[in-house]
């Protein structure tokens, strides 16, 4: 779900301050659009506004489960993947429904793999 003339919208979900600025910074160096969200209710409410084509957070995030569980039911986000960047993870693992990257890099030809 691209924004027409735009690059793709990364959401990113990230309760920190300071670790949400950095994902930030890292998905916008891989050429993405972010938007940024503290958590699960403020992620729903920005997708009404700002389709996003993937989610990024972490699985400390306290309200990761319930983001994960709304996703199911929200009409804009339901199809919407999500990721989890961790430098130990292992490439195909996945965190619940989560897919887990290890570089913000591996962003775009999970993208890819996705849209199929």
């Amino acid at each position: 779900m691209e924004n027409s003339g735009q690059q793709p919208t990364v959401l990113i979900l990230e309760d920190i301050e300071w670790i949400r600025y950095g994902m930030k910074r890292a998905v916008e160096r891989e050429g993405y659009r972010a938007v940024e969200a503290r958590n699960d209710a403020e992620a729903f409410q920005i997708a009404e506004r700002e389709p996003a084509e993937l989610i990024v957070t972490e699985e400390e995030v306290p309200t990761f489960n319930a983001l994960m569980s709304g996703l199911r039911e929200h009409h804009t986000l339901s199809s919407v993947p999500v990721v989890i960047v961790n430098p130990d993870a292992d490439d195909g693992a996945r965190h619940g429904e989560a897919y887990l990257l290890s570089d913000y890099a591996d962003i775009a030809s999970l993208l890819a793999v996705l849209r199929g």
